[in-house]
C-alpha cells in the first residue's frame, strides 16, 4: 500500500510532467490547457468565497487584507471574463458579478478618488456586460464614465488628471484607459460624443506624452507656474505603453485610419526594444504591489494589436515570455513578478493576475480567438467615421 507522503510526491511529479509536456511543443490547445490551469490556481490561491472577493496576497493574512485595492480587484474581474470568453463557462461571469458587487460594497461606493481606478473597473464591467447583457453592469459603467469625464482639464492645455485631490498631475495612466473606454462605449451604444472623447484624449496623450522618435509613452506631466511643461520621461511603464496601444487599436478599428495602427506598432516596437531584456526577450520586472500588474496589462493590448496587425514580433514576444513564466511556475502555479524566476512569498494578487493575463493572451493567439465578442443590443453606427472636427479646449 502506498504511503500518503509517496502519493503526494507522485501527484506532484505527475503534475510537473503534465505541465512540461504541455510546454514541449506549440501544439493545438497547448496554451488553452495552461490558461485553464492558471485560472484554477487563481481561484485556489486567491478567491475568498466568504467575502466573494479575491485576496490581496497568497498566503493571506488579516493585516494584508486591510486595504481593498480597488483597481487590483477590477483586474480580477477582467481575469474572470477572460476565462469565460475562452470556455463559455458561466461560473466565471457569475463570480465576476459577485466580485464587482463586493468591490462596491467594500469600497462604500462605486466611485473612487483615483480616476484610473474607476476606468479599470468600468472597462472590466463593460466586458462583463458584453458577456452577459447585464443592465446592472451597464449602469455601473455609464455612472463611472460620467465621473471619469470630470478628470479632463478645462483649460488651454487639457489632459486627464490622475487623482481628484491631485489634479495638477496629467497622466498617461488616466488617459489611455479612458480613451479605450470612450471608444468602446461608442462601439456599443453609438453616442458620437463618446467617440469625440476618445479622439480628444488620444490626441492629447500622443501630442504631450508620446516620444515621436521612439513611440514610448511618458508617465505624465505637470504645468509649472511659469507656464513650462515638466514631462516625466524618466518613468516609462509597461502598462502605459499597453493602454496607448489599446487606444490606437480601438480607434483604428472604428475609423479605418491606419495612422492609429502605425502609432500602436511604433509604441509596441519601442516597448520591445526598451522594456525587455535584450538577451532573453523577457519583459523587465516592474516591482511588486501595483507594479506587478503592469506587464499583464501590456500583454492584453499587445494581443489586441496582433489581432489587427499580425506582427510576428509581438507573437514571438508573447510566446517567449509565457514559456519563461511556465518554466518557473510549473511546481505550484504561482507566477512571480519577474517572469522566468520563482515566485516570492507572500505573492501579491497583482503578480498572479499578470501571469493569468499572459497565459490567456497566449491561448487567444493560439486559437485565433482574438476577435471581439458580439455586443448585446449593439446599435447600428456609421461605417468608419472620420475624426470629428477639432474642439475648443477650455
Amino acid at each position: 500500500m502506498m504511503s500518503g507522503k509517496r502519493m503526494v510526491s507522485l501527484t506532484l511529479v505527475l503534475s510537473i510532467i503534465l505541465v512540461t509536456c504541455m510546454g514541449a511543443s506549440h501544439g493545438k490547445d497547448r496554451y488553452a490547457h495552461q490558461a485553464q490551469w492558471a485560472q484554477e490556481k487563481l481561484h485556489e490561491y486567491y478567491w475568498n468565497d466568504d467575502a466573494k472577493m479575491m485576496n490581496n496576497a497568497y498566503p493571506s493574512t488579516p493585516e494584508g487584507e486591510h486595504a481593498l485595492n480597488y483597481w487590483w480587484k477590477a483586474h480580477g474581474v477582467d481575469a474572470l471574463v477572460d476565462g469565460y470568453e475562452r470556455t463559455g463557462d458561466e461560473t466565471y461571469t457569475e463570480r465576476a458579478e459577485e466580485l464587482v458587487r463586493s468591490i462596491i460594497e467594500r469600497n462604500g461606493s462605486l466611485h473612487n478618488e483615483f480616476y484610473d481606478d474607476m476606468e479599470w473597473l468600468a472597462l472590466s464591467a463593460l466586458r462583463l456586460y458584453d458577456a452577459t447583457g447585464s443592465e446592472e453592469m451597464k449602469g455601473y459603467v455609464l455612472e463611472l464614465w460620467d465621473d471619469i469625464k470630470t478628470a479632463w482639464w478645462e483649460d488651454e492645455l487639457g489632459g486627464m488628471a490622475w487623482k481628484k485631490d491631485q489634479r495638477y498631475n496629467r497622466n498617461a495612466c488616466s488617459s489611455g484607459p479612458a480613451a479605450i473606454l470612450a471608444a468602446r462605449l461608442y462601439e456599443r451604444f453609438g453616442d458620437v460624443e463618446d467617440l469625440e472623447w476618445a479622439h480628444k484624449i488620444y490626441e492629447w496623450e500622443k501630442r504631450y506624452l508620446v516620444n515621436p522618435d521612439t513611440g514610448l509613452v511618458a508617465d505624465g506631466l505637470v504645468l509649472r507656474e511659469d507656464g513650462t511643461l515638466d514631462v516625466n520621461e524618466a518613468w516609462i511603464f509597461t502598462y502605459n505603453q499597453g493602454t496607448f496601444i489599446g487606444a490606437g487599436v480601438e480607434l483604428y478599428q472604428i475609423t479605418g485610419d491606419k495612422q492609429y495602427l502605425r502609432d500602436a506598432e511604433k509604441t509596441a516596437a519601442g516597448t520591445l526594444g526598451a522594456l525587455t531584456d535584450q538577451k532573453t526577450g523577457i519583459f523587465k520586472e516592474d516591482g511588486d504591489g501595483d507594479g506587478a500588474l503592469f506587464k499583464g496589462i501590456l500583454i492584453r493590448y499587445m494581443v489586441e494589436l496582433y489581432e489587427v496587425g499580425h506582427n510576428k514580433n509581438l507573437e514571438k514576444s508573447i510566446y517567449r515570455n509565457v514559456d519563461a513564466l511556465l518554466k518557473s511556475s510549473r511546481n505550484n502555479g504561482l507566477f512571480g513578478q519577474a517572469w522566468g524566476k520563482p515566485a516570492q512569498n507572500p505573492l501579491d494578487l497583482t503578480a498572479q493576475l499578470s501571469g493569468v493575463f499572459l497565459l490567456e493572451g497566449a491561448a487567444k493567439l493560439e486559437a485565433g480567438k482574438t476577435g471581439k465578442p458580439e455586443k448585446p443590443g449593439k446599435p447600428g453606427k456609421p461605417d468608419k467615421p472620420g475624426k470629428p472636427g477639432k474642439r475648443d479646449k477650455g
